[in-house]
Parts: structure tokens; C-alpha cells; sequence
């Protein structure tokens, strides 16, 4: 005869079936979220993965916007772009991204020959296909406008910048509704974010890239990396500040490093405008010729050229001062002085831009710019060499922008300077230039200077 069974057996054997089956389900719920998980990050790796192919189409349509180049695009560097009306037009096609994945991008670039101020449109679809037949997609739309020429205070692209002792950048707005009426007056408010906006950047000197000394900069110094050289002792010391910075801060760490964009010659280059008149040459034809020709010229002779050297110095009949009361162009193929009482005036109705081959020297009572629009004066020492600089001996105050392709800067006189500086070489205040002010105007971040080349930047970037 047989026992009964124990019921103590069964109790055990009915336990371990429901932990069985609650240990299965929970492990059917852990295989079936790493499956979610995983799909939810191969879904996303593939999201990043369009989103960078979209990116290089925008690298290659702005490539070749900026190159002029519309034959050798693509991976290959042997695609060439299509034309239909004003737009170009592109395909490329990524066959192996990674196993099983193939992508392809079909690039446009409306208004591509665009002169401004409506500039060029880039739009970048990139599509990715899996091995499953699903697909991915993005599109990424980009206005473009050209670097501006001017988008810092004061820079210089291979060398230094440095101050002999003192001195203050800081900056303003003359134009704050981005109108193109530059009309608004320097003003200083502490804690104005615009008057602090004004950057410093340099490369190196061997050691530091800017050499602050004991100079005050309201806004930030950049140096690609290289150390920063301010004066600890003396009563201030060296400062950067922001509109923020803690009293009790000189140098404010959040204000430097901050990148610059100074490429020279040949990203920026010069070309001199064409002469709509005769030249003017010769020991006293140069400025006397040229004083002639302003008075004289018709409203349709705007440029004017010196064969030689051009030096002005306010002696009446000999070398007398300029006023320029219309727009004007003065190309000199020598060096370009100023000296002893003499100046060039610019109205309120004139504008200069100077193209000068050899060396320059401001001195006597420089440039006056009655305008107060430091666009209306321009300098645009064009020479390949690095010997000698431009200096500027005056003690008058001087509204404007000056760019040197290689020759140095050098500012050796006490003044305030409204506008901005920039050079291959070096920018540096030395000698007399103990207490420099500068007032560098952000509303050249938007001004184009006809004869300059700069290259387009993506001004704003929108997915639809």
C-alpha cells in the first residue's frame, strides 16, 4: 500500500513554479527592454549619423562657395555641381558609411553669385538608408554672409599685440538697429554688455600672444592658445573684464581664450579698384595734382592714383592739406605721409579709402573724420613686405579702420582711435602711446568693404 503524499512536497513544488514563471516573465521583460534600449540607441547613433552627413554637405556646398570651385566636390573631389538659374545644385552618395548602411545628400545653393545684400542660401538634405530598407532623413538650411573684415578691435593675425604700459579698449554699437546708418554716438555705461564687446587677439611674440602691461580690455583677449602677459604690480594692474566680472576681479578667466577670427592675406585679400581718371606723379604733381583733380573731377570720377610718394603738410601751394567731401578713392603706389600741420578732412559728406603700396606714417594732424562713421576712413596698406610699419606719430585722435596685408602697426602717440585695427604682422602701442584709448565700433561686424575678399561664414543654421 502507498502512503499518501506529503503535503509539505507539493508546497515547495508549487513554489518553485511560481518563482519560474515570475523569474520568467521578469526576464522577458529585462530581454525585451534591452531590445527597446538598443533600438532606441541604434535609432539615435543613426539620428547623430544623418545629422553629421547633413553637416558635410554644408562643409562641401561652403567650400565650394568660398573657392569658386564647382567641379571637384565630393569625397572623391571629382563631383561637379549643376546649374539652374541663379542656384547650383549637387549629389553625393556615400555607399558604405558603415555595414549595411549607404547615405546619399543633395546640396543647393540658392543665389550662389550673389553680390549682397541678399546672400547665398545653402541647403543640405541627407538621407541614410539601413540594411532593413528603412531610411533616415535631415535637412539643415544655412544662410550665409561674408567674414566680416573687421571683427575684432584689435588684432594681428601672426605676430603680437601689445601695449607699452596703459591704455583702454572697450567698445559701442553706432549702429544697434543693424540699420547701415551708422549714427549712434560712443557712450560708456558700466555693466552695457555693447561696451564690452571689443576683442583683442593676437598670435604669439615667441612667448605670449598679447602683452597687456597695466591696459584695461572691457571684453576679451584671445590668443589661440598662447599665455597672456599683464602687469601684477602697480596700482591697477593688468585687467580683462566683462560687464559681470566681480569687482574684486582684474582679470576675469571667463573673457579669455575666446576665439577670433583674423585670417589675413590670402584669405582677406585686397584688390585695388580700378583709376577713373589720370595719375598723378612727379616731386610736386603728386599733391598738387591730386588736389586739382578733387576739385575739379566729375561726380563720376571717384578714384584717383599717385605714382609716387604722396606727402602732406599743410603748407599752402607746396604740400597743403586735403578735404575730401565726396566718396573717394586715393590709390598711392609709394609711401603715404602726414606731417608737420598737415591733414585730411573728411566731411559729413565724404568718405576715403586709401590703398597704399609703401610705407605710411600718420603724423602732423592726421585724418579728421568729421563723419564720427569709422567705415568712412579706411587704410588698406597693400604691400607684401614686413619691413617697416605703419606709424602713427599724431596726437590727434583718430575714426577709422586700418588693415595691413603683412607691414606692421605701431601707434607711438597718446590718442583715442574709434574703429578697428588689424594686421598680419603685429599691432603694438609703443613709445608716447603710455594711455591709449580705444573705442573699437561692433557695427563693423557688419560692414563690407567692396575692394576686400572675405570668405562666407554661416550666419545662421535652421532645421525645418
Amino acid at each position: 500500500m502507498r502512503g499518501r503524499p506529503d503535503s509539505t512536497q507539493a508546497s515547495v513544488t508549487l513554489v518553485a513554479l511560481c518563482f519560474t514563471v515570475v523569474l520568467a516573465i521578469a526576464l522577458s521583460s529585462y530581454l525585451m527592454l534591452c531590445q527597446r534600449s538598443y533600438d532606441l540607441s541604434t535609432r539615435q547613433r543613426h539620428n547623430d549619423d544623418v545629422r553629421e552627413l547633413a553637416q558635410v554637405g554644408l562643409e562641401e556646398a561652403l567650400w565650394a562657395l568660398n573657392q569658386g570651385n564647382w567641379t571637384s566636390s565630393g569625397p572623391g573631389g571629382s563631383s561637379s555641381w549643376a546649374t539652374s538659374g541663379a542656384d547650383r545644385t549637387l549629389t553625393l552618395s556615400y555607399p558604405a558609411l558603415s555595414p549595411g548602411v549607404t547615405g546619399t545628400v543633395v546640396l543647393t545653393v540658392a543665389n550662389y553669385a550673389s553680390t549682397g545684400p541678399a546672400w547665398p542660401t545653402i541647403t543640405s538634405a541627407a538621407t541614410l538608408t539601413l540594411d532593413d530598407g528603412q531610411t533616415m532623413a535631415k535637412i539643415l538650411r544655412a544662410t550665409t554672409q561674408p567674414a566680416p573684415l573687421f571683427g575684432n578691435a584689435i588684432a594681428s593675425a601672426t605676430s603680437y599685440v601689445s601695449f607699452a604700459s596703459g591704455g583702454t579698449v572697450d567698445s559701442w554699437n553706432s549702429d544697434p538697429g543693424n540699420t547701415g546708418h551708422y549714427t549712434t554716438p560712443y557712450a560708456f555705461t558700466a555693466g552695457n554688455a555693447s561696451n564690452y564687446a571689443a576683442v583683442v587677439a593676437g598670435d604669439t611674440n615667441g612667448t605670449n600672444g598679447v602683452v597687456l602691461n597695466q591696459a584695461l580690455v572691457n571684453g576679451y583677449v584671445a590668443t589661440l592658445g598662447k599665455p597672456i602677459s599683464y602687469s601684477t604690480s602697480g596700482t591697477p594692474g593688468g585687467r580683462i573684464k566683462g560687464p559681470v566680472t566681480p569687482a574684486g576681479v582684474n582679470v576675469d578667466p571667463l573673457r579669455i581664450g575666446k576665439s577670433a577670427f583674423i585670417p589675413t592675406y590670402p584669405v582677406f585679400q585686397v584688390t585695388t579698384p580700378p583709376t577713373s581718371g589720370p595719375a598723378f606723379g612727379g616731386l610736386l604733381g603728386d599733391i598738387l595734382g591730386l588736389v586739382a583733380a578733387l576739385l575739379g573731377a566729375p561726380p563720376s570720377q571717384d578714384t584717383f592714383e599717385v605714382t609716387g610718394n604722396l606727402s602732406i603738410q599743410g603748407i599752402p601751394l607746396l604740400s597743403p592739406s586735403l578735404t575730401i567731401d565726396r566718396p573717394t578713392k586715393i590709390i598711392v603706389d609709394g609711401n603715404f605721409t602726414t606731417s608737420n600741420v598737415g591733414k585730411i578732412t573728411v566731411t559729413n559728406t565724404g568718405s576715403l579709402e586709401m590703398f597704399i603700396a609703401g610705407d605710411v606714417t600718420l603724423g602732423g594732424l592726421g585724418i579728421d573724420n568729421q563723419t564720427s562713421d569709422p567705415s568712412k576712413v579706411a587704410l588698406f596698406c597693400t604691400s607684401g613686405s614686413t619691413t617697416n610699419s605703419l606709424r602713427y606719430t599724431s596726437t590727434a585722435n583718430f575714426c577709422g579702420v586700418i588693415y595691413c596685408v603683412n607691414k606692421p602697426i605701431d601707434i607711438q602717440q597718446n590718442a583715442t582711435f574709434s574703429g578697428a585695427l588689424l594686421s598680419g604682422q603685429y599691432v603694438r602701442f609703443s613709445g608716447s602711446a603710455t594711455a591709449p584709448v580705444f573705442h573699437y565700433d561692433t557695427a563693423l561686424r557688419a560692414r563690407r568693404f567692396n575692394f576686400v575678399t572675405t570668405p562666407f561664414v554661416i550666419r545662421q543654421l535652421t532645421e525645418p
